[in-house]
This record gives C-alpha cells, structure tokens and sequence, in this order.
C-alpha cells in the first residue's frame, strides 16, 4: 500500500507540472539568474481595479521591484511596477505577451502613459533557438522586445521564452548574456 501510494504522489506530482500554464504564472514560481537576480511570482493582488499577480524582482536576496502582472486571453499584460517606495501605474496598460501560443513572425506593441511620459513596448518572435543553461536544455522562442519612452529612451533586449518555463536566457543590448540558472517548479 505504502508504494502504491508513493506512486500516486509522483504521477500526481508529475500530471500537475505537466499542466503548468503556457506563461507560468502560479503563486510561488520563481527563476534565478546568472546576474544575482531571482524573479518570485507572489499573491494575487488588487491594481486600478483589476486582479494581478506580482512578481517580484530580487538581487542577491534583496527586493529591488515588483511588477503587477494580468494573466488572461489576451496575453500577459503589465498594470505597473513599484520600486524605491514609489509605485507606477501604465495608463491603460503595457502588452507584454501576445496570446497563446506565440509563432514565429508574431509582433505586438502597446503605449501607456505612466506619470508625466509615455512607454512603447513592441515585441516581435523572430526564431527558434537551442538553448543550453546551467538549469538545463531548451528550445526557445527568440522575442526582440523594444522599449521606447517619450523621453527619449531606447532599449532592445532580446528575450528567449520557453512556453511552461518562461525566460531561460536574456541579452542585453551591449551583449551581455543572462541566463537562467535554477529554477523552481
């Protein structure tokens, strides 16, 4: 009975990681990076209205942000961000993900408004890459993802997204590589 049981909790285990959700999104998840950064999806909780998940944004152990998070039919979309004290809402909101399942050639850009300037992010899937990190092998979608302010900011950060996992590997615009080092589902 006693490995009959232990059976059941791995199959069960087992079909639970199996359905995780497109763009991983439960209480609990959280990624570590090759940088010191450690991303921890938390609770949900109530922004402008609406239910979000926040994720929050550690390095080396030390909450540094927290990004408010809608997971729904039309992607993942951002609400806003906190850091230092201050908390900043998107008016209406910023599209970080089309909706599931992303292809290659698929694009979306989303403008809001957040305190006195506007913020642009367009995203496009370029390809399919291999992936090889220190948590482990993927095939993953290549996404360019563009952010651009009214104020005259720029940044293009190329994003390799793994559906089920999320992001395995970042390169900055001067070439750096961050990847993914752990993971904990």
């Amino acid at each position: 009975m006693r490995v009959l049981t232990s059976l059941l909790i791995v199959l069960i285990t087992g079909l639970a990681l199996a359905q995780e959700a497109y763009y991983p999104n439960r209480e609990g998840l959280s990624w570590t990076y090759s940088n010191g950064e450690t991303q921890t999806m938390g609770a949900q909780v109530t922004i402008a209205g609406e239910s979000a998940s926040v994720l929050t944004h550690y390095f080396q152990g030390v909450p540094i942000s927290e990004d408010y998070l809608v997971y729904d039919e039309t992607g993942v979309r951002t609400l806003g961000t906190a850091a230092g004290g201050q908390t900043l809402l998107y008016t209406p909101y910023l599209s970080v993900y089309a909706p599931e399942p992303l292809q290659i050639g698929q694009s979306w850009k989303s403008t809001a408004r957040v305190s006195d300037f506007e913020i642009s992010l367009s995203a496009e899937v370029l390809a399919v890459r291999g992936v090889q990190t220190a948590a482990g092998r993927f095939n993953a979608l290549l996404i360019r993802q563009q952010t651009v302010t009214s104020t005259g900011g720029q940044t293009v950060l190329d994003l390799y997204f793994v559906p089920t996992v999320g992001v395995v590997r970042f390169v900055t615009p001067d070439g750096t590589v961050i990847d993914l080092i752990e993971k904990n589902f």
